[in-house]
């Protein structure tokens, strides 16, 4: 199953192993490539439904979102979680530095990293159209490293979790008004199924 969507795509910070090296074949993966790069054969229904289940019970019932400003649906039929956290509720405007809130949003992903390789965590930041080209592709590859050092400072095996830049290359809506602008400043996190999901799903029940 492949994801179409613009191929120019860079990644800032990429998989390590126990002596922090980088895994090289993870690491040169494009974010398409990532998004696809287990596949998951004939174990998709299970695992639809074991994703299914994790965004509504262990998502959408917790404190993750109380005031609703971010959204979960289902991606890459069904098989993937995409969380959207828009940038406000993580940065102050044109900052690069975590606010004071953004550790309540974030915490809740910790445990998507315990496990090495039962989700493939992506971490995708996003812009909207304001200023150059360059100040733009800076902005989110600062802010998008600030979250993977953030789980990184907070003792998270960030071995599969990877983070990417995009500038305002994949606008939710045109930019033309303040709140469509807004609304393109996001950071998406895509819980991608990992190679133990698919093993635990093979012998018929995923364990998590």
């Amino acid at each position: 199953m492949i994801f179409m969507v613009t191929p120019w795509i860079s990644t800032m910070k990429g998989a390590t192993n126990e002596d922090n090296s980088r895994i090289e074949e993870l690491d040169d993966l494009t974010f398409i490539e990532m998004i696809n790069s287990v596949d998951v054969g004939n174990t998709s229904a299970l695992i639809q439904k074991f994703q299914a289940k994790e965004g509504k019970n262990k998502l959408l019932n917790s404190k993750f979102d109380q005031k609703n400003e971010c959204t979960i649906e289902a991606f890459r039929n069904k098989e993937v979680l995409l969380i959207t956290i828009p940038a406000h509720l993580l940065f102050d405007p044109n900052d690069t530095e975590l606010n004071d809130n953004a550790s309540k949003y974030l915490t809740y992903f910790k445990r998507y990293l315990k496990e090495p390789d039962m989700f493939r965590v992506l971490l995708v930041m996003h812009t909207d159209n304001t200023g150059s080209e360059e100040y733009r592709d800076i902005l989110t590859m600062d802010r998008v490293n600030a979250v993977f050092d953030w789980f990184e400072e907070a003792g998270c095996n960030t071995q599969y979790l990877f983070s990417y830049a995009l500038g305002d290359q994949m606008p939710l809506k045109p930019n033309n008004s303040m709140e469509n602008r807004r609304d393109n400043r996001r950071l998406e996190i895509y819980l991608v199924p990992g190679k133990k999901m698919v093993e635990q799903a093979k012998k018929g029940r995923i364990a998590f």
